[in-house]
């Protein structure tokens, strides 16, 4: 249980503090790079052993190309909608590791999972079309931002769930080093690319900002050890979401309307029905 409730907290303060480098005007690619380096090291210093699998290897590098596209998603949605709606729809992101587990390794939904894959559904055009903390309606364009969002989370939650079937439980540690190793690779080409700005409010944002990343994809892992995913990720997903809107809201009065909170509703079932 120690596990599952340091994941929450730190899903939750991941969030929030990405959205206070937005507001405070930090320079968002040399934060991306330095949270990733920062995590990075983190998990290699808990490293235990020096050998690596050729599979550890391969869903390392994947996962940090996938990582470094949900996070860049992730910054562009919280400038359209707030803190609240773009979470609400990386919680709903479970959706995809469930059907990954469906075509990839054989699992069948239930028919409560079906049904809470029906309300995810449901929830994405309601949290599409709120006007969210800034009174606005997403433009055509825009809609399919938070439809990548959607897709690029899951494919993070799906990594970790790929990664924790290998068994491979002794170069955990190695794997989300070489994960957030080729995140930080990544974030530096983009960031030598189209910005080369970097200050000390970067480096006291984005270095404790990768170490609570290392430690929310550690920790859930973790708990998947001791607890099914039928308690690990609704706990998470849910109370993540529930905490995060409501630091938003009183930090800064960052309130979705009413068919944003009627998604939120919606949402906060469809993550619990999807993994019970």
């Amino acid at each position: 249980m120690t596990a599952l409730a340091l994941a929450v907290f730190c899903t939750t303060c991941f969030s929030l503090i990405v959205r206070y480098t937005q507001r405070a005007g930090q320079s968002q690619l040399a934060v991306m790079g330095l949270n990733y380096a920062a995590a990075s090291l983190a998990a290699f210093s808990l490293a235990r052993t020096a050998h690596i699998s050729s599979v550890t290897w391969m869903i390392g590098i994947i996962g940090g190309c996938v990582y470094v596209t949900a996070y860049l998603l992730f910054i562009q949605s919280l400038d359209l909608k707030g803190v609240a709606i773009a979470n609400a729809v990386t919680r709903l992101s479970v959706l995809i590791p469930v059907l990954g587990s469906v075509l990839l390794f054989g699992e069948h939904p239930r028919a409560i999972e079906s049904a809470g894959a029906f309300l995810a559904m449901s929830a994405m055009p309601l949290l599409s079309l709120d006007r969210g903390f800034d009174g606005t309606r997403l433009t055509r364009r825009q809609v399919p931002l938070l439809v990548g969002l959607f897709l690029a989370n899951g494919m993070c939650l799906f990594v970790n769930k790929w990664f924790h079937t290998t068994g491979l439980s002794a170069e955990r540690p190695l794997f989300l080093g070489i994960l957030f190793g080729t995140a930080a690779l990544v974030s530096v080409v983009a960031w030598g690319s189209w910005c080369r700005r970097i200050g000390g409010r970067e480096v006291l944002s984005g270095v404790p900002l990768g170490v609570i990343n290392f430690g929310t994809s550690y920790m859930i892992i973790r708990a998947l050890d001791s607890l099914p995913g039928a308690i690990v990720f609704p706990v998470t997903a849910a109370l993540g979401l529930v905490l995060t809107t409501g630091g938003a809201a009183w930090l800064w009065q960052e309130t979705p309307g009413r068919l944003g909170r009627a998604g939120l509703v919606v949402a906060l079932a469809a993550v619990v029905l999807i993994n019970l």
